[in-house]
């Protein structure tokens, strides 16, 4: 390998003398290593040379460190090794590396907080003490001569245990190797600002640890850490406790302001940097006028003194800019609702809401855990409608203390009320609320106006393609408005990073506050005409994606008025990948649908139900198919608008009968076929006929359904409508192939393949599917194999899982056919998988037949008997006839060929 390459030749190096060479290859060497050794693999037969391999990096590093303590380059060691015990904590020899170099550089305070925490670490993981390294290292520290009585600091007594060697002593602060104490320097005061930490501080152990070690200064850098999250995240609790650990790292002080970034009357920098200066021991007349001047002051105040600056609640980066030290001995913890990303050398931590289990521990730590354990599961329903939410789980918490009385229940019961829960959730000066309503008061008018109109789409999650109707604004434009929401953390990104359609969500309780801002800020009018704004554009997106699905605009009737869109920035989202949008979009879908209809938007709401059947039906989402119907039917209904009503009916007609509720589909339909019939639209009344006649097929009358499909195929040729006449094709050779009339089968399926053939659609590979049941029928088993195999793959990249299903059943019939039993259960097994996940009993049905005669194939008799009883009582259940009547036959041909078998026994 290069890197042991590198190792030898860094030997050779050393071995001639060529200290400063031999360091650049070992480093060299340590570059090669990126991240933990082999981390794809987790197979147990590797873990012997992973491990081998690691113990070769640590040794690499070890090198490293020794050679460079061995030149003196101790600034470089503690910047190298900090991130590396940090990734391994409980290796000790490179910890004694690091406490010897911060000994070397003058930071004997930090040397002996390094080992008090190693000895914590060991004692809290492996129950063990430091080591003989370790050991050796803290002796070091504390014999270390001259360095030692300059800092004045002392050595623990001498009864202390070994892995508890104590704090870091009281006295002056550390005066810093290689520089004299100035007369400012040693009669400067000592500031402890921060406020006071919380003693039910819980969860965030993960945060916590991330800012004690991003805090440590280890080089001439400042280092600056910024605590970034919504209002109520609770980032200022975070940041002090924090900021109290680290106490006996910044020996010379802490200095703490609020610079209230998001009231109306923050604090500018001027005012803060004087008080700094008036803190660490400046009159009022020695503070100088100019900003430039303070803060020129206050970088040389701070020069080589171990201060840590919080600044809470920061606006903007204009704001701490000048507050930041100019020496590396400094550190500066931030907190702020606005990701402020230009401050040099800042690391981000983004805060979200709490965990379930950080928030359950949060609430008994205020509470007590004996009473929520009185009532565990109300604690959930408690922890539910915080949302996580810091503050709102300790305004919970500080009500139930302050009213023991109450049992947990009624907080609950009073919590559930959406319309009320903002009320419940103050108590004694904390707020959600008002929270919130610091970063909703320096948005502008038009991100107040995008924020209140977010409350329309009633789901927390949406897309950027909402905020263009939303506002009646361009979609760049839309977007600057959205981003404006995201500094101010009223919303949040939620889809991964390079995600092709970003997702945003609106915490619940944030949603809540955006509807009362609707509500008290937004007249009727406005607000219904950005509904309809809204509603029209999601149509205009579902019809794309429909569009794409299907090959065209095919199988579909529109309301007269559906082109109501005419920006095209919008359009598009849905081209890429036509059902990944829809599954990303659905709850938009839906809930727009209802809103629409609620307001009498009739016409928008039954052209989008009736739009979105294709894709629901792909995804077999049966919950908002039925929904999205069902309230734009009330809503046609009202206005007596009889066509709407036609396409809806044909809509849940259509749902029921993929649901194979064929008895309850057939009157909907039959009803839709009239009412298109009687206002004239010949389009709606040949679809509805068409899907009647795959409902006779099902119940068994196979002669109605040519029937019918006959009779409306001239008016699906007139409406031009592709892919509904490859259907009715297709669905023609399919009964013709199931009465044994292969000829006719042959004569409507080439007819199907060459309108398939004209348009991209799914109707490519439905058709495929029908040639291979016809080439499997006639004996050609191979080919049809090759035919079902590129179905499958077809049908899996268009996302249609009925689809897959069949083919799947396909290639399992062929094996069986073929005697490859073994496969074709394999084949079997996962298509009666899919056909159960899509709620398709019919073909569970075909699947339970066909696996059924592979195990009575492989004599597992029993195993046979048992699946067509099931397939019989789902035959049953269903209402199914014409497959019941199949599954009796075999089990009575089962019931021969075991009494036959049993008398040649």
């Amino acid at each position: 390998m290069e890197f042991r390459a590198l190792q030898a030749e860094s030997r050779a190096h050393l071995d001639a003398g060529k200290e400063h060479s031999a360091l650049s290859l070992l480093k060299s060497a340590i570059v090669l290593w990126r991240g933990p050794v082999l981390a794809d693999l987790t197979c147990q037969v590797w873990q012997p040379e992973i491990r081998r391999l690691e113990e070769e990096y640590f040794a690499l590093r070890e090198q490293c460190s020794n050679l460079q303590l061995r030149l003196g380059l101790y600034e470089e060691v503690i910047t190298e090794l900090f991130p590396f015990v940090a990734q391994y904590p409980l290796l000790e020899r490179p910890r004694a590396q690091l406490m010897r170099a911060l000994s070397e550089s003058g930071r004997q305070a930090d040397a002996f907080q390094l080992y008090q925490d190693t000895a914590d670490l060991l004692d809290r993981e492996l129950g063990v003490p430091p080591g003989e390294d370790l050991r050796r290292a803290f002796q070091l520290v504390l014999t270390s001569g001259g360095e030692l009585r300059d800092t004045g600091a002392r050595p623990p007594a001498a009864s202390v245990p070994a892995r508890s060697p104590g704090t870091v002593p009281d006295g002056p602060a550390p005066v810093r190797k290689g520089t004299a104490p100035t007369p400012e320097n040693s009669t400067a005061r000592i500031p402890s600002q921060l406020p006071g930490d919380v003693e039910e501080f819980a969860g965030r152990e993960e945060e916590v640890a991330f800012l004690r070690t991003v805090l440590i200064p280890s080089g001439t850098t400042v280092p600056v850490a910024i605590v970034v999250g919504p209002g109520g995240t609770g980032k200022t609790t975070l940041a002090v406790h924090a900021a109290h650990q680290l106490r006996k790292v910044f020996t010379d002080g802490q200095l703490y302001v609020n610079l209230g970034g998001m009231s109306k009357s923050p604090v500018s920098a001027h005012e803060a940097v004087g008080r700094f200066l008036r803190e660490l021991g400046l009159s009022g007349s020695a503070v100088p006028d100019s900003l430039d001047e303070r803060a020129a002051l206050l970088r040389s105040r701070l020069a080589g003194r171990r201060i840590l600056l919080l600044l809470d609640n920061a606006g903007d980066a204009r704001q701490i800019t000048p507050l930041l030290p100019g020496s590396g001995s400094c550190a500066v913890l931030v907190t702020s609702r606005i990701r402020l990303t230009t401050v040099p050398n800042a690391r981000i931590l983004e805060l979200d809401v709490l965990e379930p289990s950080q928030a359950g521990a949060l609430l008994g730590r205020l509470v007590g855990e004996e009473r929520l354990a009185a009532e565990p599961d109300v604690v959930s329903e408690l922890l539910h409608y915080c949302g996580g939410l810091p503050l709102a789980v300790r305004i919970v918490g500080a009500k139930l203390v302050s009213r023991p009385h109450w049992p947990l229940r009624r907080a609950a019961d009073r919590l559930a009320d959406e319309r009320r829960r903002l009320d419940e959730l103050t108590h004694e000066g904390l707020e959600v609320r008002s929270t919130l309503e610091l970063s909703h008061q320096g948005l502008s008018p038009r991100a107040r106006r995008l924020f209140r109109r977010l409350a329309l789409l009633g789901t927390a999650d949406f897309a950027e393609w909402v905020c263009e109707p939303l506002l009646g604004e361009a979609l760049w434009r839309a977007e600057d408005v959205l981003e404006e929401l995201l500094d101010a953390r009223l919303v949040d990104v939620v889809s991964p990073p390079g995600s092709s359609d970003v997702r945003y969500r609106l915490h619940d309780l944030v949603r809540l506050f955006a509807w009362e801002c609707l509500a008290d800020g937004e007249p009727n009018g406005e607000r219904t005409e950005a509904l309809r704004r809204a509603t029209a554009t999601a149509l205009a997106l579902t019809d794309l994606a429909h569009r794409e699905v299907c090959g065209g605009d095919f199988t579909v009737v529109h309301a007269l008025d559906v082109r109501l869109v005419t920006a095209t920035d919008v359009l598009r989202y849905a081209i890429v990948d036509p059902l990944g949008w829809y599954e990303q979009n659905r709850t938009i879908l839906t809930t727009l649908c209802a809103q629409a209809a609620e307001h009498d938007y009739d016409e928008l709401a039954w052209d989008l139900a009736a739009t979105a059947r294709c894709l629901f039906s792909m995804r077999f989402h049966f919950d908002d198919w039925q929904r999205t119907h069902e309230v734009a039917l009330a809503a046609v209904r009202r206005q007596g608008n009889r066509r709407g009503e036609a396409a809806l009916l044909l809509g849940l007609g259509d749902m029921h009968l993929t649901r194979r509720h064929c008895h309850v589909a057939m009157p909907l339909l039959e009803r839709s076929a009239r009412l298109f019939a009687e206002v004239g639209e010949r389009h709606g009344h040949a679809l509805a006929l068409r899907k009647a006649a795959s409902a006779d097929r099902l119940l068994g009358r196979a002669k109605k359904a040519l029937t019918r499909w006959r009779e409306c195929l001239p008016a699906l040729v007139e409406a031009g409508d592709l892919e509904a006449q490859t259907q009715v094709l297709r669905w023609t050779s399919q009964t013709h192939l199931e009465l044994g009339a292969y000829d006719e089968a042959d004569v409507a399926l080439r007819e199907a393949e060459r309108l398939a053939a004209s348009f991209q659609g799914r109707s490519s590979a439905q058709v495929r599917l029908a040639r291979a049941d016809l080439t499997a029928v006639r004996g050609d088993l191979d080919r049809a194999r090759e035919l079902y195999a590129s179905a499958w793959e077809a049908t899996t990249h268009l996302g249609d899982l009925s689809g897959s299903c069949v083919a799947m059943l396909g290639l399992g019939t062929v094996d069986v056919r073929s005697g490859r039993t073994a496969q074709g259960r394999d084949h079997l097994e996962a298509a009666r998988t899919l056909a159960h996940e899509i709620q398709d009993p019919l073909l569970e049905l075909e699947v339970l037949l066909v696996l059924a005669s592979a195990h009575r194939t492989e004599a597992r008799l029993a195993e046979a008997e048992a699946l067509l009883m099931e397939g019989a009582a789902l035959c049953h259940r269903i209402g199914a006839p014409a497959q019941l009547m199949r599954f009796t036959a075999a089990l009575a041909e089962l019931s021969d060929y075991t009494s036959v078998a049993r008398e040649t026994r």
